[in-house]
């Protein structure tokens, strides 16, 4: 009996002491995040740093404007914390996504942004402004924080140098478009609105909102006219639109063509040369330094 009762002592200090060196050496989870598109992915990114796993819900070189998720995708997301929308119409899919699924929560990052209506719909291209994405960037800061309270400081330091770097974006937009010698630019669809408004250019597109609209014939005649009127030297294309109807215009009046990212997916080529947001913001501002002087 005695040594019944000693084997048994020494299975519960051996099953004591593995539990207990389970227990410390098990490492917390990080955070996990998703975001819903490439501009919110990689502002996300910088500020969550190495204290959450962060993943971009619409695939690389994809359109997002009406891009649907699959079923798996919706399953994935399940597991998540928090999932980062933008809202304004752009990720109008991310209802289904929330109503399917009960385990992260969901935040809208553009609240705060002087929205932009074009007829009945509002322009979603937010990020494409320095001063609109500053907002974003607070506001996926507060979520993060909201989320995981216990890392709070590490975000804010993020944030804070995220901040500084869109800030100074901003000021090298200011700086560099406010004495131009034009204030208008031709580009596809009205993707730049923002930036427009808000270094005081004129923005003249094509298609209007609609990426997948067909240019009329009198939309484009026009828009020769004007080139051909202002002596227009640059159009735009954009990386994931066809560049057909912007290089007609340019066969038609001997523009030159230059590209104006909207950054709304990295291209294969753009990621193998590890672009990120704020490199490409700066292209922008170049091409546009160049085509407007």
């Amino acid at each position: 009996m005695k040594r019944l009762i000693s084997i048994f002592l020494i299975l519960l200090i051996v099953f004591s002491l593995t539990s207990c060196n389970a227990k410390i050496s098990k490492k917390p989870s990080k955070l996990a995040v998703y975001a819903t598109f490439y501009p919110l992915y990689d502002l996300t990114k910088k500020i969550a740093g190495d204290k959450a796993t962060v993943q971009n819900i619409i695939p690389p070189g994809v359109e997002p404007h009406d891009w649907e998720p699959t079923t798996k995708q919706i399953a994935d997301i399940e597991g998540a914390s928090l999932v980062l929308y933008l809202g304004l119409g752009m990720d109008s899919w991310i209802s289904k996504v929330e109503s399917s699924v009960s385990g992260p929560k969901f935040v809208e990052v553009s609240n705060g942004i002087d929205a932009i209506k074009v007829g009945n719909a509002v322009n979603p291209h937010v990020w494409l402004s320095p001063k609109e994405a500053q907002i974003l960037a607070k506001n996926i800061e507060g979520a993060l924080v909201s989320a995981d309270s216990k890392n709070a400081k590490y975000y804010e330091d993020n944030y804070k140098a995220l901040s500084n770097a869109l800030k100074q974006l901003d000021s090298e937009y200011t700086e560099k478009l406010k004495n131009t010698k034009t204030k208008t630019f031709i580009v596809y669809h009205s993707a730049f609105d923002y930036v427009a408004r808000d270094y005081g250019l004129n923005q003249v597109s094509i298609v209007g909102m609609s990426e997948e609209a067909e240019a009329s014939p009198a939309k484009v005649a026009e828009v020769i006219q004007l080139i051909k009127k202002e002596n227009i030297k640059y159009v735009f294309t954009e990386p994931l639109t066809s560049p057909k109807p912007i290089q007609s215009i340019a066969s038609e009046t001997g523009a030159k063509v230059l590209p104006l990212n909207t950054i709304e997916g990295l291209t294969k080529d753009e990621m193998k040369k590890e672009y990120d947001y704020i490199k490409l913001m700066q292209q922008n501002l170049d091409n546009l330094q160049k085509a407007l002087n």
